[in-house]
């Protein structure tokens, strides 16, 4: 599991920003991106999704233990999650905020909920965010500070942007390095794509 800041953030550190004081929200040129697996894999697969989308789900709870097993743990394949919240969809934009702001207490729980709130689309109100938090045993008021200051918006907007910016129009959407496949697809399919980037053994 991985959490890269962009090195922009240093910059942001000498200019008074990435402090310890609270901020309302993450300067546009911060970039955090949370993955998992070898961070020098030969083969990236990026999943643009939406925590309201049962399809979405589906991908998380059904193909990406898959993909855990065979690729991400044997360091084959990095695994890198988007959010692309879609638009007609009341909370799926402050679930994607909520991630972050259990990320930034506790880094494993980013995924804790990242997969909670997958297994969970019935709870993805405010109050079943913060209770959330509160099962963690997470600092709550600080929970709530941060998705009530819009902290993480920026971050989850610009995830979205850049998905537009790669064709995406749905979710889930999956990117095998450069080649799309859109919506859930069979494991094999995407086994395929996987192993056609993979370099030869010798």
């Amino acid at each position: 599991m991985r959490k890269v800041f962009s090195l922009l953030c240093v910059l942001a550190l000498i200019a008074g920003g990435c402090s310890n004081q609270e901020n309302t929200s993450i300067p546009q040129d911060i970039d955090i991106t949370y993955s998992k697996g070898n961070a020098n894999a030969d083969v990236v697969v990026t999943a643009y999704s939406d925590y309201e989308s049962s399809f979405c789900a589906m991908f998380a709870l059904q193909i990406l233990p898959e993909l855990q097993k065979d690729y991400i743990e044997t360091g084959k394949v990095r695994f890198v999650f988007k959010d692309y919240p879609m638009l007609n969809h009341e909370y799926a934009q402050k679930a994607s905020e909520a991630t972050y702001c259990a990320g930034e207490q506790d880094e494993n729980l980013y995924w804790q909920m990242h997969i909670d709130l997958f297994s969970d689309q019935e709870n993805l109100d405010r109050e079943s965010l913060t209770a959330r938090a509160n099962e963690y045993g997470l600092n709550v008021q600080a929970f709530d500070t941060c998705l009530d200051t819009d902290r993480y918006k920026n971050v989850v907007l610009r995830n979205r942007k850049e998905g537009k910016e790669r064709g995406v129009s749905a979710t889930p959407t999956i990117f095998v390095n450069d080649q799309q496949l859109l919506g859930v697809q069979p494991y094999e399919k995407i086994k395929k794509a996987i192993e056609k980037e993979l370099p030869v053994e010798e």
